[in-house]
């Protein structure tokens, strides 16, 4: 495993912009930007930095996210009128609320327009092709890297001012096709962007898109450019990425990245933080302390608890409203009971024993010991305590660090925290450290080859600056609806005739269903009432509970739109939701086991597997990381294959919680013996009740399969003393 540097491995996020766009007005004249520089060939010019698109546009202004679904958009329906997909964002939106009506538009960097606003897209101007500004505007501008590689940003929602002259001076206008703009210049300004199909809700923001390759349409006409105008796409069109586990999409790619690698660090203002990793302790400006206990929850920690439970409040950082604004509250912590220390008899093993629980943790370090607020002054000698404690409670394995602690290797300069899920989280650069109010002098150090052990697998999901000037929880759109915008996927396949120029004739008149309100009628005709103001808290990993104090959704109350009882729904295994609120998702989910969407292999792929192939797919808790399958078995008349890793087994999702894969066995091989190693240093067959074991039972499902179908495992001791540890037995391959 190589070292790593907090400053080395990171080197290429230095450069970030989380600022405002370059200003025409703030004393940079356009003269003092790099001179202009075009491709001779193409005629497109070369985007030497990228900025944001809106002025005084910054990070904590993002609001809708690249890759995440709309549950207002769907992409296609079954005869009944069901969604069966919805629609995932190509884009970037800047916040609902904090995007004025009438706000300038610039150009993010030095381009070529290839589409302005005298034609109009559907959706553009409205949610709901019932109102008669659904038709709205976008600018599209086309760009070449410093290497030469071309894309093209869309800008939509904006002004369609075409018919106006245009002065970027003046700030009057839209520049025409085939323009030549500086980054920085004004382009136009941020249109209407109405919410339903009447024009009570307006929800105006910019939508902003990146996609890879030249333009190339041919026909200015809507059909003839809708390849660069496009807003969401359906789910199957996204892979993940391994590194990442965020979505991916073949042309469409985040302009926040963009950003990332060839924005301007000049242009970077003091942006105040809004999200800081799960394991922090916060204090908010009336000296109350929170925990971060998920991505998007806090829990307020009373002082009793401070106190009882040790909590080294040094480590808290200073946390304003705005900031707790963006977590939603998760029910209060309380206490863990009264601590018991002792040294076990014989060892020099110390022991945390929860007295209240009757559980016990064996410290697996000293410095575990540290972060929970003992010290070994504190180990009682009452042998009498000892030995009830060793006799009755049960043990659930090894006490680590506690999460929030700040931890790095002796040998490293690399800073982690640590989560509640016990793994530990990168924090990208010393700024970063610096802006999260982190002290550096709270850090602690630990041997190399023993961190992994004391605070968890190193997490891929880093710490940067995208991360923590996001809100985790933006602020509701109007109606409590779900943000975003941008064409209407529905009329993809509307073959409509188009002008050469300027909205279509018939763009006005042309027929639609009516949007859903909180009525208590199903206004769409899709067979669910009131569906689109369903309150959805249910997040991977995070704790779904609504202001109800329970479990599951909050409906909306109609007329009134006030929020009514709580429901709780089972669990759609196909929807990317976590429904009945567990923390699993879909096929992860042990009630889908048996669903049909998550079946490994149906029929017509048991009958692709040849004499001598396995089929492999374990189905378990979503975690960081990748899973490994290892396994030995005896081919006939040869040597076993020893213990090891299945190498043409792959995890080719990494933090989906599956694996699922075709490898080669000789047939007749028996018996084969295999174990699934967990990214958080847990085992499937771990049936302990460790701190990360499944105490009773495997984590998570594995299925084999050969030619003849699926394949008997059993469950088999690992060791001779047959302690809960097992591997999965097969007796022989087809």
């Amino acid at each position: 495993m190589p070292k790593r540097s907090l400053f080395a491995v990171f080197g290429l996020l230095t450069a970030i912009n989380c600022g405002s766009q370059y200003n025409p007005d703030d004393g940079r004249s356009e003269e003092a930007q790099e001179p202009l520089q075009i491709d001779q060939q193409t005629g497109v010019p070369y985007a030497s930095t990228y900025q944001y698109p809106i002025q005084d546009f910054n990070a904590s202004d993002f609001g809708f996210g690249f890759g995440s679904m709309n549950d207002l958009i769907c992409m296609s329906r079954d005869k009944d009128g069901q969604c069966l997909a919805y629609g995932y964002h190509l884009a970037h939106d800047s916040l609902v609320g904090r995007t004025s009506y009438g706000k300038e538009v610039v150009a993010p960097a030095d381009g070529i327009v290839r589409i302005t606003t005298d034609l109009t897209f559907r959706g553009y101007g409205s949610t709901s092709s019932g109102n008669s500004d659904y038709y709205g505007c976008v600018i599209v501008l086309e760009h070449e890297l410093p290497d030469g590689s071309p894309f093209t940003t869309l800008l939509g929602h904006v002004q369609c001012e075409s018919t106006v002259v245009y002065d970027p001076a003046a700030r009057t206008g839209n520049p025409t096709r085939s323009t030549i703009v500086r980054r920085g210049q004004y382009l136009g300004h941020i249109g209407h962007y109405w919410y339903g199909s009447g024009k009570t809700t307006d929800w105006h923001h910019i939508h902003w898109g990146n996609r890879k390759g030249a333009f190339t349409a041919t026909a200015y006409t809507r059909s003839g450019v809708g390849n660069w105008v496009r807003g969401y796409a359906a789910r199957s069109e996204f892979s993940k990425d391994p590194q990442t586990g965020k979505l991916v999409h073949p042309q469409w790619f985040d302009p926040i990245d963009t950003v990332k690698k060839y924005g301007d660090p000049a242009l970077t203002p003091d942006v105040g933080v809004r999200h800081h990793p799960p394991g922090s302790m916060l204090e908010d400006e009336q000296g109350a302390f929170w925990l971060v206990t998920g991505e998007t929850e806090i829990s307020r920690v009373p002082n009793t608890v401070l106190a009882s439970d040790r909590y080294d409040v040094s480590l808290a950082a200073r946390a304003s409203q705005d900031e707790l604004e963006c977590y939603a509250r998760g029910a209060e912590i309380k206490s863990l009971g009264k601590v018991t220390f002792y040294q076990r008899p014989g060892t020099h093993t110390v022991v945390m024993a929860y007295d209240d629980r009757q559980e016990r943790y064996d410290v697996i370090r000293q410095e575990a010991l540290y972060s929970w607020g003992y010290n070994f002054q504190a180990l009682t000698t009452d042998s009498s305590k000892i030995q009830s404690r060793e006799v009755g409670y049960t043990p659930r394995g090894f006490r680590q660090l506690r999460p929030g602690t700040l931890i790095k290797a002796d040998e490293e300069s690399e800073v982690s925290i640590v989560t509640p899920w016990q793994t530990r989280r990168p924090i990208g650069t010393g700024e970063i450290y610096e802006k999260l109010g982190y002290s550096w002098d709270r850090i602690m150090s630990v041997p190399y080859d023993v961190i992994d052990v004391v605070a968890g697998v190193r997490e891929s999901n880093i710490v940067d600056y995208d991360s923590i000037f996001n809100c985790a929880l933006p602020a509701p759109c109007p109606s409590d609806g779900t943000c975003g915008g941008g064409d209407d996927p529905e009329d993809y396949g509307a073959d409509a005739e188009e002008s050469s120029g300027g909205q279509d004739a018939g763009a006005s008149a042309e027929a639609s269903s009516t949007s859903e309100t909180c009525n208590g009628s199903d206004d769409d005709g899709n067979g669910q009432i009131d569906e689109v103001f369903m309150c959805r808290l249910g997040a991977i990993g995070g704790a779904c509970v609504t202001s109800c104090n329970s479990a599951g959704y909050l409906m909306c109350t109609a007329p009134s739109c006030s929020w009514g009882e709580c429901h709780s729904y089972s669990e759609d295994c196909s929807n990317t939701i976590d429904d009945d609120c567990d923390g699993s998702i879909d096929c992860a989910d042990e009630t889908c086991t048996g669903d049909q969407e998550c079946q490994p292999l149906a029929d017509a792929g048991l009958q692709t597997l040849s004499l001598g192939q396995v089929r492999f797919v374990y189905v378990g808790p979503l975690m960081s990381g990748e899973i490994k399958l290892m396994a030995w078995w005896q081919p006939p008349n040869v040597e076993p294959r020893t213990w090891g890793e299945v190498t043409d087994c792959s995890d080719d999702e990494s933090g989906d919680g599956m694996l699922d894969c075709i490898f080669s066995v000789p047939s007749g091989t028996g018996p084969l013996e295999f174990q699934v190693n967990l990214p958080d240093g847990s085992y499937w067959g771990d049936e302990s009740c460790g701190q990360q074991g499944g105490c009773g039972s495997t984590i998570g499902t594995a299925r084999v399969y050969g030619s003849a179908g699926e394949l008997s495992v059993t469950l088999v001791p690992n060791n001779t003393q047959g302690e809960p540890y097992n591997n999965g037995h097969i007796d022989q391959i087809p």
